[in-house]
């Protein structure tokens, strides 16, 4: 039985930094088309069933409805019975569902956040992260067709080597693992204002990262536009500002938002090396949730090899190509025969 999961996130890119910002708003009908192509491009492959979340908004549902009959896959679609408590605890749930149930790939639509909530709970299995949030810099910009394809062969056994393990940030508190994320970890100041999200550089005065690209946008983007980092480099990155520091820098800190920060110091984070936090303070993780530090408790955070395994979509599809998969014969056809 091969068996993917599909999670779309019906709340990804309508957060409070669209108002800060010129981000795009991904709307529930362009969610739909996004997931009508990748069902499309699953049924390509040989999946045998499709495991999903029924979200708040039936986004695939809606999908599969819209879909001409000529068009609809033959696997089995199966809903996750889980009763919504509409919160990111449901994203995270669902995910946990799916790796129980023994989805072999789980194909994510959603922004940075999501991503790290599914990463905090599908174990091995290998995700493919499609961007429909405010913060893209871990989810694939990508043709969903060609995300449904790969996810169906990597399922399949048929693209093993597109699979990647990526880094994370581990954040502990008095030795235990409190919380993690994907891109970036944010200590603001002890005196920020901010609440839901940072786009504010005064608020801002340490920045850790898994990886630091130029051409994203967001805190590991200011970093990348000092120090660029790869998503396969054996090592972290860590930024701390000074608003008064005569070294300025230009960076993308936000969609369609540049701004000139002070820089006391940038490197990079050799992996499993701790950055200490002294409370109180708060820290923001994948731009989003606020986890708070208190006075006296003894926080650190650092990047470790230990994030999830992601499928890179471009190495999938040629796997896949080079097994002969796309034949009609299926793997194993050989040009010729």
């Amino acid at each position: 039985m091969v068996r993917v999961g599909i999670i779309a996130n019906p709340a990804a890119g309508k957060d409070v930094r669209r108002l800060v910002s010129e981000a795009t708003i991904v709307t529930a009908p362009e969610k739909v088309g996004l997931l009508r192509r990748a069902l499309v491009g699953l049924g390509a492959t040989p999946v045998d069933e499709v495991v999903y979340l029924r979200d708040s908004m039936h986004l695939v549902d809606q999908a599969l409805r819209a879909l001409p009959e000529q068009r609809r896959p033959a696997f089995a679609m199966t809903p996750l019975d889980l009763a919504l408590r509409h919160c990111p605890e449901d994203t995270a749930r669902a995910a946990r569902v799916m790796r129980d149930r023994g989805v072999q790939a789980l194909l994510v639509l959603g922004g940075d956040g999501t991503s790290r909530l599914v990463a905090g709970e599908i174990g091995d299995v290998p995700m493919l992260p499609v961007s429909t949030g405010t913060n893209n810099a871990f989810p694939q910009w990508t043709e969903a067709t060609a995300a449904g394809m790969a996810s169906g062969f990597v399922a399949a056994g048929l693209a093993q080597g597109a699979v990647m393990r990526r880094k994370r940030i581990e954040v502990r508190q008095n030795g235990g693992l409190r919380a993690i994320a994907l891109v970036d970890a944010v200590v603001l100041q002890p005196d920020s204002s901010a609440v839901l999200a940072v786009w504010d550089p005064e608020d801002v005065g340490e920045v850790v990262v898994t990886q630091a690209l130029p051409e994203t946008v967001g805190w590991s983007a200011a970093v990348g536009a000092a120090l660029p980092i790869g998503v396969d480099e054996a090592c972290g990155g860590y930024l701390r500002l000074d608003g008064s520091s005569a070294r300025r820098l230009k960076a993308a800190i936000g969609p369609g938002l540049i701004a000139e920060l002070g820089v006391a110091e940038v490197r990079r984070l050799p992996l499993g090396e701790p950055v200490a936090v002294r409370g109180p303070r708060m820290i923001a993780l994948d731009g989003e949730p606020l986890l708070g530090v208190p006075a006296g408790r003894e926080t650190t955070i650092s990047v470790t090899d230990s994030g999830p395994r992601v499928i890179g979509i471009a190495r999938a599809l040629e796997l896949a190509a080079q097994a002969g998969a796309f034949w009609r014969g299926g793997a194993g056809y050989q040009l010729g025969t």
